[in-house]
């Protein structure tokens, strides 16, 4: 996970791009629910249980300015009503991350 060119290559292979915001990736919990088909309650329980782990790997809390130049951008993709004051959002690294809990 610390070889950011291993990265792109998987990245690339599964042919998974998300949201390009802040010059790198996103995904929301609904688009990694999807991929591993799973329910996002499933995700939430793991962002619950290893949230320093995911942090670490590149989970954010997008609030603020950030979040309303994403809805900007993303509104039409990412499907967030208008008072939603924050969204987590995983880099593919994190994204990656959920995989490792995932039996």
């Amino acid at each position: 996970m610390n070889n950011k060119y291993a990265i792109a290559n998987i990245q690339n292979s599964l042919g998974i791009t998300g949201m390009l915001f802040e010059d790198e990736y996103r995904f929301t919990k609904k688009m990694v629910a999807d991929f591993y088909e799973v329910d996002e309650r499933t995700i939430e329980r793991y962002i619950e249980q290893f949230a320093d782990e995911l942090s670490a790997n590149g989970y954010i809390l997008c609030k603020g300015k950030r979040l309303k130049d994403l809805k900007l951008q993303f509104g039409h993709v990412i499907n967030v009503g208008s008072k939603t004051t924050q969204l987590g959002l995983f880099n593919f690294r994190a994204f990656l991350n959920i995989g490792v809990y995932y039996d």
